[in-house]
């Protein structure tokens, strides 16, 4: 949706990198790649905070939930293949789904 459905043209090159659920599927971690770093990808991020309405909005009329999850986004990692390979590894291992 966000690549294809948000028409603001500041989020060009913005790509949704990772997805997490929570267990109980009342919010989502929504990390992204931003094209740009420093102060501009934090106005970026706070672009996409703006839109958190109407994707709730979107995924409600989508999905079929009691509860329509909460969106939480946030900036990826910039990790390598082997990094991120190794990242996911340790995430298994400990039994988290998040980012930690």
């Amino acid at each position: 949706m966000i690549g294809y459905e948000l028409e603001d043209p500041r989020l060009v090159g913005v790509e949704v990198t990772d997805v997490q659920v929570s267990p109980d599927m009342k919010k989502v971690a929504v990390s992204v790649h931003v094209p740009v770093q420093g102060e501009a990808a934090d106005q970026l991020l706070e672009v996409l905070k703006s839109t958190k309405g109407f994707l709730r909005q979107e995924l409600a009329s989508r999905i079929d939930l009691f509860h329509t999850p909460e969106i939480y986004f946030n900036i990826a990692l910039n990790l390598g293949p082997r990094e991120r390979v190794e990242h996911i590894l340790k995430r298994m291992k400990r039994g988290r789904s998040k980012d930690q």
